[in-house]
């Protein structure tokens, strides 16, 4: 694991220089150094070994991932800037995972008091709730379309829908039509929307779209639903929620969704036409149905870190202004109930991201110095919801105002040669003027988002620094020189599956490259002679009161 002198010969050697007389420093690097694919191999090596049992945050598999990134931060010479003077800021979250009985979803007629048959695993699919260990609700259900509220584009799904007290159905994902950032943000608010208007909870129903996506059968056959959820819990002691009066939920099958519409006048066919055209514009109305949902779970507490390091800046004013690089260092644990390999070693997700991060800091604390201090975060529970992001956010290690940009690494396929750049997000603030210059430095080119309809901007521990109004974005390697290909192997065969391991073919020197080009980008923010801005106007800047350009 160590890259350094034993610990006898180090101790020896500090010793010694300790009582000789001081040294001229020797002049700062005018250049960043190479970065070492070997560096990166060995990391990604223990990473993503079976004996951290896939990183599932709260077990001590992640921990022993944290301790390798808290002791590799501590061989480069970065500052521990987590709590107490470490690098770790410990959160405690509230675990919850579905108890083996006492699940049910039942559907009762208003008109008949007859019954309407559901059946689990069947019918629909319920996991577990953070509301409480054993959460029961009844209320007359209201179908809400998408349930999407975008005042900027004067849409209201819920508007003349009384939903106090009852349970929200609506359709699974966003419409079309709208841009593709944008609708992510609106689609992560669906639950907060129907909170806030009084619903008690949650059914969503299958469409073709989420169908061609994560299949219902799928959810049900791979045992993701035996999977633990998490929320952090604040220094008052209450679990965090965005979504506070929702006790419980259940996913319904697109077939089966027909049965909570006979007798309706509207046709589910119908409806799924509608949502599947350009704007899914469907009308929402009150159900002819009484949904009662029971839903058990077992709850505890467990504990994860952030793993936080720093490159204080050298100038006396500017280096109270952090640049923030991120990965996430956790993954999905072992998936039970599955043949063969359990272990969800997570290489590509996202031991690559970490790795590269390692060794842009190593670039970087061996380069030339930096205007403005460079915070390195390997962030806990991004695969619990953006977490760890979304705890350091709201209770920075630093004053929350001096957070002026994050860059984001996130499941990087370093399986190819790259030649070109994605980078989520980066139209939207001034970011996009380091990441060009970083970039020519490199002979790489900059693509356009590939896959938009997938909403990535939204999608990783960035996001949770937008909603804190900092700028902000997440880079992979590009499309070009085939990587669609890979792209598309990688997320046909290995996403979240025990087959994203060592064994697939990795290209180290990608990888390195990878970190450089992180680097360089962290180098030019450092330095530029202004803070990262918003571009004028732009949606998440409004959304959020972040800083904009005059």
């Amino acid at each position: 694991m160590s890259r350094t002198l034993p610990s006898l010969i180090l101790a020896a050697a500090l010793t010694l220089g300790a009582c000789a007389p001081a040294a001229t420093p020797p002049p700062a690097p005018a250049e960043l150094p190479e970065a070492n694919a070997e560096n990166i191999r060995a990391d990604m090596e223990f990473l993503a070994s079976d004996d951290l049992e896939g990183r599932e945050a709260g077990t001590p598999g992640f921990d022993l991932a944290a301790d390798y990134v808290a002791a590799e931060f501590a061989e480069i010479g970065l500052k521990p800037a987590g709590d107490a003077g470490s690098y770790m800021q410990t959160i405690t979250f509230l675990r919850s995972v579905r108890a083996p009985a006492g699940r049910l979803m039942e559907v009762t007629s208003t008109a008949t008091g007859a019954p309407v048959p559901f059946t689990e695993n069947v019918d629909y699919a319920m996991g577990n709730s953070l509301s409480a260990p054993n959460s029961d609700v009844t209320g007359e259900a209201v179908f809400v379309g998408f349930g999407i509220v975008a005042p900027d584009l004067g849409r209201d799904d819920y508007a003349g829908l009384d939903l106090n007290s009852k349970v929200a159905v609506m359709l699974s994902g966003t419409p079309k039509g709208i841009q593709s950032e944008e609708r992510a943000f609106y689609g992560s608010r669906k639950f907060m929307n129907a909170s806030e208007r009084g619903a008690i909870a949650v059914v969503t129903l299958e469409t073709p779209t989420s169908r061609g996506v994560y299949p219902f059968e799928r959810l049900i056959r791979e045992g993701r639903l035996d999977g633990a959820s998490l929320t952090w819990i604040g220094a008052d002691g209450a679990p965090f929620s965005s979504a506070p009066n929702i006790k419980a939920g259940a996913s319904v099958s697109m077939d089966s969704a027909a049965k909570l519409f006979e007798g309706t006048g509207e046709s589910w066919p119908a409806i799924l036409e509608a949502a599947e055209a350009e704007g899914g514009n469907v009308k929402g109305f009150a159900l002819p149905y009484t949904v009662h949902l029971t839903q058990a779970s077992t709850h505890d507490q467990v504990q994860s870190a952030n793993v936080i390091g720093m490159i204080e800046g050298t100038d006396p004013v500017l280096k109270n202004e952090v640049i923030v690089l991120t990965a996430h260092l956790d993954h999905i644990g072992i998936t039970r109930g599955i043949e063969g390999d359990q272990i969800n070693n997570g290489a590509l997700d996202n031991a690559s991201g970490t790795a590269t991060l390692l060794e842009a800091a190593r670039m970087l604390k061996a380069g030339p110095p930096m205007k403005r201090s460079v915070m390195f975060i390997a962030l806990t529970a991004e695969e619990k919801g953006l977490l760890g992001a979304q705890y350091f956010a709201q209770n920075p290690t630093v004053p929350k105002g001096n957070l002026v940009a994050n860059v984001n690494l996130d499941m990087p396929i370093l399986t190819y040669p790259f030649t070109d750049l994605v980078v989520f997000g980066g139209a939207r603030s001034t970011i996009l003027d380091a990441v060009e210059k970083a970039a020519a430095e490199m002979d790489i080119t900059l693509s356009p988002d590939p896959v938009p309809d997938q909403g990535l901007f939204t999608r990783s521990d960035h996001f949770r620094f937008v909603e804190a109004g900092i700028p902000s974005v997440y880079l992979i390697p590009g499309w070009e020189n085939g990587g669609a290909e890979e792209f598309a192997r990688h997320m046909t065969t290995n996403y979240h599956r025990p087959s994203d391991d060592m064994t697939n073919s990795i290209d180290f020197d990608a990888a390195a490259r990878f970190a450089a080009i992180k680097a360089r980008i962290a180098l030019a923010l450092a330095n530029a002679d202004q803070r990262p801005l918003w571009r004028k106007e732009d949606f998440f800047a409004r959304q959020f009161d972040g800083p904009m350009e005059p």
